[in-house]
């Protein structure tokens, strides 16, 4: 498992997800849902950056942390 930060820039907000996951496709798609469970959107799987943070971690796979600031 991987340590992943994803990042969503919008018009006015910048969307962010730190979390565990086994690759970069699983991550987006782990960001995505998260945000759009909290009422941030969540955008287009295109639109996320995604950076590895820290490999060879612990699983399972999941959500850190997850949230929104204004740009």
């Amino acid at each position: 498992m991987t340590k992943y930060t994803c990042t969503m820039m919008s018009i006015s907000d910048i969307h962010y997800a730190t979390l565990i996951a086994e690759n970069e496709e699983q991550a987006r798609e782990m960001a995505i849902s998260e945000t759009q469970k909290k009422g941030y959107g969540g955008g287009r799987p295109r639109n996320w950056s995604v950076r590895v943070l820290e490999a060879d971690v612990d699983g399972p796979a999941r959500v850190i942390d997850c949230g929104h600031r204004e740009a």
